[in-house]
Parts: structure tokens; sequence; C-alpha cells
């Protein structure tokens, strides 16, 4: 560059240079200040630039709209997705949603004999036969034609040892990250429940492998937070503000994304939950489709309590959230301290992102587990031994203010 400048420059005289730089000094301060006359402020006389980052949910539209431009073929190889297009109506009568919340997101059927490899602890296939009804976006849970419950059904069979310790573990925000959904799936014991974005491209072909290796599945509701719209968790987020009908329409779009869930867990949700009356139906509705629900516990509500209970639906909240902080010394503290809780409580649920960093040390820490004298159980046989527990005390503390007082 230096070179190039005293080329350029060599054949003229240092007079001759001093007025080409004054001139074209000259010109920029005209500029400036033309540009201050006109808007107010310097800066706008020169080029600026603005990033338009994608929420999370916006991510899922653009990946769904790349993909559906791929060849048919790179379709069945990468996704086993069939030949005919299928997309999701959406609802069109929502209220309060951005413009590129109403656009449709394809959810695909898949084969029920698509090639994904089954672990020797792999559940049962999903659907299974009666257990769904049409959806607004694909399938619906429903309760079987014998009362069976998909809470019970798609649930990882587990027999919870009395005698030990119980430490249950659940990793969300699965689905949008493929590298480490895979990772979850296929590194982390079967005991250990996963939870995913509904807004997940493919979301059926996650949960199924997910189901392959042994894995129970969790389907994460948007649930309106403080600071809302500014904070949003995602299109179709159920609302403190909404109707119960129009709450109803709302869960049973996220719940018609795929099947195969057991039950469904929060995404934020810290104003939704603090109002009994606008919880109620959302509680009354997965009850009566049979499925459970996992609070994460970041704020405690007496209010859920209450709304499950009057609902009877079966749900519990996590203990201790592992990764507010992603480093491995803070993720090992809250292990640990989930391992206390559980000698004092005789359980304890422990709720964990999808970071990398929280995978790998879940990996080695459960497979500590056993020879600490801890049981390592999935989240539905602990959310089933908690009710069990409550009912047992409802019935205790009835029959002890039903006795007569002696005198």
């Amino acid at each position: 560059m230096a070179r190039f400048s005293t080329s350029v420059f060599s054949g003229l005289s240092a007079k001759q240079i001093h007025l080409i730089a004054g001139s074209s000094l000259a010109g920029l301060i005209v500029v400036v200040l033309l540009s201050i006359a006109i808007f107010g402020k310097a800066d706008s006389a020169f080029p600026t630039a603005s990033l338009d980052i994608p929420s999370l949910a916006e991510q899922s539209v653009i990946q769904a709209e790349l993909r559906a431009e791929q060849p048919e073929a790179e379709l069945v190889a990468v996704a086993h997705q069939d030949d005919q297009d299928v997309r999701l109506p959406g609802i069109s009568d929502l209220t309060q949603d951005k413009s590129q919340h109403t656009k449709t997101l394809p959810n695909k059927p898949k084969p029920e004999n698509y090639d994904i490899p089954r672990s020797p602890d792999a559940l049962a296939a999903a659907p299974l036969p009666g257990l769904t009804e049409a959806g607004p976006g694909g399938l619906l849970p429903k309760l079987g034609p014998k009362g069976e419950k998909p809470s019970l059904v798609y649930a990882r069979p587990f027999e919870i040892d009395a005698s030990r310790p119980v430490v249950s573990i659940v990793v969300g925000g699965l689905g949008m990250m493929q590298r480490t959904t895979q990772a979850a799936i296929d590194e982390l014991p079967p005991e250990v429940t996963l939870s995913f974005v509904p807004y997940t491209p493919d979301l059926q072909t996650w949960i199924n492998r997910a189901r392959a290796k042994g894995h129970e599945v969790l389907i994460e509701l948007p649930m309106e937070p403080f600071g809302y719209p500014e904070t949003d968790p995602g299109p179709y987020t159920l609302l403190s503000s909404a109707s119960s009908a129009e709450n109803t329409r709302r869960l049973e779009w996220l719940l018609s994304r795929a099947t195969g869930y057991f039950g469904v867990t929060n995404y934020m949700g810290s104003k939704l939950t603090a109002s009994e009356n606008a919880m109620a139906p959302i509680f009354r509705g997965l009850n009566s489709r049979g499925l459970q629900f996992l609070y994460d516990g970041q704020t405690r509500r007496s209010s859920l309590k209450n709304v499950a209970t009057k609902e009877g639906l079966g749900w519990t909240t996590a203990d201790r959230i592992l990764d507010s902080k992603q480093t491995i010394a803070a993720i090992d503290d809250q292990l640990l301290r989930l391992e206390a809780q559980a000698i004092q409580n005789g359980s304890a649920i422990g709720k964990g992102f999808s970071w990398p960093v929280t995978i790998k040390q879940l990996k080695e820490w459960t497979g500590s587990l056993h020879a600490k004298g801890y049981q390592l159980a999935p989240v539905s046989a602990v959310i089933k031994m908690r009710n069990q527990e409550d009912k047992a005390d409802g019935k205790l503390r009835t029959a002890q203010s039903s006795t007569p007082k002696r005198h």
C-alpha cells in the first residue's frame, strides 16, 4: 500500500499534494454540515447498517422454508418425508400474533417403518392406536377407548426403589440445534427425559429418534412472561389476557405438532402462571387429553397447585435449574445440590438446557449415580410418585380433621 501511494504522488509537488488534501477535507466538511442542517445529526451523512436477527421461532420458519426448496431426493434422505407436501392450516383468528407468527409450519407425517436405529431400550413407536384425533396442526392426543392415558402409555416404564434417593433430569430446548439434539439423544442414558421446542422442523422425526433410544418426551408450551410481547416466547403463546376459547385453540395447535409425548412443560410463563383463571382452562385441556405437566420452578407458584388439584391434573415442579451459568464448575455445583435435595426429600428433579457443556456434564454425572447410591428415574415416574404421596397426605389430613376430638 505504501509503495502504491508513493507511485501515485511521486510526480506531484508538495504544494499540489497539500491542495488536493485540503480540497478533500473541505468537501467532507461541507457534506457533514449539510447533513446536520437537513437531518439534525452528523451520522446521517454516512452509510449505516442494521442487523435484523430472527427470533428462535422465526428461525424455525426460515429453516422450514429453506427445506421446502430442497430437491425431493434430499428431503427423503435427510428427513424421511413423504412425497406429498402437507402444510399446517394454522389458526387464522388468533389475536396479538405478529404476521410472521401466522406462517404455516411443515409437519409432514412420517411413515411408521422409516429407518431409525432402535436400541434395546427403545419405546414403542408413536402414535399408538386409539390415542389420537385430528387437530389443527396434525394429530392431537386423547384418551384411549378404555381410558388409556398418553401420560402413562408414552412414559418410560420404571419402578422406583423406595430405599434409594431418586434423581430425575430433564434436558430442554431440543430440536432447534441438530448437533446438540442428537448428542442428547445418543449420549444421555434413556432415563433422562427430553423436552422439545414445538416449532422444531421435522419435530415428529426427532421425537421418534428420542423414543427409539428409550427417552420419554415432553413438549414445551410457550407461556406469557412479564414484558410480553417485547419478550416473546414464540407463535401461539398462551396469554393471561386471552379468553378460555382462545387459549384452548392455541393449546390445541401446539399439542398437534407431533405425537408420542407423555406431557408438557412450560417455556417462560412468569405472568401466565400467576393467574389461576388463565391457567384453569389450560390445565383442564391437558387433563382431558390424558397429559401431565412439569413446571420448571423458576418462580414458585402456589396458584399452579391450586388449579392442578381442582382440575385433577398430574403435575410437579422441578427443584433446580442446572445451567443458569454455563460453566463446568457451576453445573457441577448445581448437580451436587440436587443430590443433597434427593437425600433430604426422597426425590429431586433438575432441569437444564441443551447446551453442549450441560450435556457433557450430565453424561459424566449420570454415569456415577449408581455407585453413589442414587437412582436415576425418568421424570414421569417422579411425577407419579409425588402425586401419589400428595393424595395419601390429603387423605390423612381429611381423616384427621374428621376424627372427633377427645375432651
